[in-house]
C-alpha cells in the first residue's frame, strides 16, 4: 500500500480532536518522546507527556521491514488517544529545499513537496515507502491509537513555530534555528510560510562532545557544567557555535539582498542546556538577540490529571519533534 509521508491516512470526518505525537528512531536512553494533545474551546491542551518504552529501532532496508511484521507497539493508557502522529528520525527520512517536485522516484522513495510560492524552491520531504509502510502498521488495527500522520522529524519540528504563539500573533519575517542531536536546521519564515531551509552539522551533541574533549571531562558531567555560573565553557564551544551563527547571518543577508526580506527576529528551539552561551555568542556574531523558545509554547497545561516527569523542564526540548507532529495533525483535524 502506497502511503504519503505527511498525510498517510486522511481522516474523513471531524471525529475526536485527540492526538498523541511520537518521535521514533531517535533511540534516546529515556525512551520514545510522547505527548498527548487535544483541543478544548479552540485551545490546544496537554493531556500527557513523557517517555514511553517502545522498540523504536527502524528498519534500514525493505528486507528488514518485511521480516519484522510482528513488532507491534502498545502505548500506556494515558497516551492511548484516538489518533497518532509520528515523527521519524532516520538517515532515510530527509527534508531539503530543492527544485524537484514531489512524487515517487525510481527507488520507491515517497516525496512530498510543500510549494511555497513561485519565488522560492519547494521544500521536499522524502522517505522510502517500505519505512513509511512499516511505521504505519506498528499499532494493532482496531486498538487505540490509529496512525493518521507520518512526518520527517525535521518537518515535524517546524510546526512548533508554525502553530505556536509567535506565528499566530505576528506575520513578521523570522529566522528560526532548530537544534537537533547532530545538526541544526536554519529556517526562514515569512507571512507564516517557510521560505528557506538549510542544515548545518552542529547539534547539541556536537556541543557536548566539544566540551568533553576540550575540558577533558566525562560526557556525563557536561550538562551540569553548562548550567554552572562558576564555570566558563565558552572557549570549547565558540568555534562550533560561531560557524553555525555565521551561516544564520549569511542566510539573513541573502534574504535581505535577494528577496527583499529583512530579518529582525531570530529564534531557536531544542537547546537542552547552556542557553546563555548560545545567546551571548549569537549577539557577538550576528549583532542581535537570539530568543530561546519553549516547544510547549502556546499549549495549556491546566488538566488536573496531568502528571509530568520530574525532569520534564530540563528534557522539554527533546519533545520538540513529537509536539510538532501532533500539532500538525491537530491543525488538519481543525480544518475538516
Amino acid at each position: 500500500m502506497t502511503r504519503d509521508i505527511q498525510k498517510i491516512i486522511k481522516s474523513k470526518s471531524a471525529g475526536s480532536r485527540d492526538v498523541v505525537g511520537l518521535e521514533v528512531g531517535a533511540e534516546l536512553p529515556q525512551g520514545v518522546p510522547a505527548v498527548r494533545l487535544h483541543i478544548v474551546h479552540k485551545q490546544v491542551e496537554l493531556m500527557a507527556a513523557g517517555f514511553v518504552k517502545l522498540d523504536d529501532r527502524l528498519p534500514a532496508r525493505a528486507e528488514e521491514a518485511f521480516a519484522e511484521r510482528d513488532n507491534f507497539w502498545t502505548l500506556p493508557k494515558s497516551f492511548q488517544s484516538s489518533k497518532a502522529a509520528i515523527a521519524v528520525t532516520s538517515p532515510l527520512a530527509i527534508l531539503r529545499q530543492t527544485s524537484e517536485a514531489g512524487g515517487k522516484d525510481d527507488n520507491n522513495v515517497r516525496r512530498v513537496s510543500a510549494i511555497i510560492d513561485r519565488q522560492h524552491p519547494p521544500i521536499v520531504a522524502s522517505m522510502p515507502d517500505f519505512l513509511a509502510s512499516w511505521i504505519a502498521t506498528r499499532f494493532i488495527q482496531g486498538r487505540r491509537p490509529t496512525t493518521r500522520s507520518i512526518q520527517v522529524s525535521m518537518s515535524a519540528a517546524l510546526n512548533c513555530f508554525l502553530t505556536g504563539p509567535i506565528t499566530k500573533q505576528s506575520q513578521n519575517p523570522a529566522i528560526v534555528v532548530f537544534c537537533f542531536k547532530n545538526h541544526s536546521s536554519i529556517t526562514a519564515f515569512y507571512e507564516g510560510r517557510l521560505v528557506l531551509y538549510r542544515e548545518h552539522p552542529v547539534g547539541y551533541l556536537s556541543i557536548r562532545e566539544a566540551i568533553s574533549t576540550g575540558m577533558r571531562i566525562a560526557p556525563g558531567m557536561v550538562d551540569a557544567l553548562m548550567n554552572d555560573p562558576a564555570v566558563d565553557v565558552s572557549s570549547a564551544i565558540t568555534p562550533l557555535l560561531t560557524s553555525l551563527f555565521r551561516q544564520v547571518d549569511i542566510s539573513s543577508d541573502y534574504l535581505a539582498r535577494r528577496k527583499s526580506c529583512e530579518i529582525r527576529n531570530f529564534y531557536i528551539y531544542g537547546i537542552p542546556d547552556g542557553v546563555k552561551y548560545w545567546s551571548n555568542l549569537f549577539k557577538q556574531v550576528v549583532g542581535t538577540t537570539l530568543n530561546h523558545l519553549h516547544p510547549f509554547g502556546g499549549i495549556v497545561c491546566s488538566n488536573k490529571r496531568l502528571v509530568l516527569p520530574e525532569s520534564f523542564e530540563k528534557e522539554a526540548p527533546l519533545f520538540m519533534n513529537a509536539i510538532g507532529a501532533a500539532r500538525a495533525l491537530l491543525e488538519e483535524l481543525e480544518d475538516l
